[in-house]
């Protein structure tokens, strides 16, 4: 079959259309998880154990959160486990995560660092909802002469196509919708051809697909 640039450009068009629709009208159907109610439920337990707190501790903090988690959402939570926390570097920016859920549409970590990070968001295809739960994160977009601030309890969220820097000390709860496995390689491309690190890459890589799997287990994708 002759393969030249105007079959090319319909093939490009066609399929440009199909992703379209697919990512704006099918893959929303699959989304079990509301923003506006994960973030009520980190504002439940900053208020018991965030940084303004009589009672601060990070750790009873996200104990506490993912307990509220499990119990909200039953059958699409894994509450934290300590020992699967891994280091990600993307973007410049370095932090470590531990999963509470990953399928194909969606993903919510806990990420953060107590030592702070800067970086690049990426562009990805899918929105970004990015919850504060304890330190501050700076954001930056192209054009902006101050940045913009979020603190515990806010949620910044990052619409899909978009990009910004961002600075961040602390931890937040981070909640992506969209096309998952796209965001991938931003994901695991710096443990690749930058840090090395195989060992979290590998870890990062079989958490993913074991969360993915149970969840396709269960029809949601």
């Amino acid at each position: 079959m002759k393969f030249d640039v105007m079959t090319l450009a319909r093939v490009s068009i066609y399929g440009f259309i199909i992703w379209s629709v697919v990512e704006r009208y099918l893959m929303p159907k699959s989304y079990v998880f509301d923003p506006k109610r994960l973030q009520e439920i980190s504002q439940e337990s900053i208020t018991l154990y965030g940084d303004r707190s009589g009672n601060y501790n990070r750790t009873l903090l996200f104990n506490d959160l993912s307990a509220r988690l499990k119990k909200e959402y039953p059958k699409y939570i894994t509450e934290i486990n300590w020992d699967e926390w891994v280091f990600n570097n993307a973007g410049n920016a370095m932090g470590a995560m531990v999963l509470l859920h990953a399928s194909i549409t969606e993903y919510l970590i806990i990420f953060g660092t107590p030592l702070g990070t800067e970086g690049h968001t990426g562009i990805h295809a899918a929105h970004d909802y990015f919850t504060i739960l304890t330190g501050q994160q700076k954001f930056f977009y192209a054009g902006d002469v101050e940045p913009r601030l979020f603190n515990p309890g806010d949620q910044n969220w990052m619409k899909r196509g978009d990009k910004a820097q961002y600075a961040f000390n602390g931890f937040a709860l981070e909640l992506a919708q969209g096309c998952i496995p796209c965001m991938l390689p931003f994901g695991f491309l710096e443990a690749l051809t930058s840090t090395m690190d195989y060992s979290s890459f590998g870890w990062t890589a079989w958490y993913s697909a074991r969360h993915m799997g149970l969840n396709l287990l269960q029809g949601k994708i």
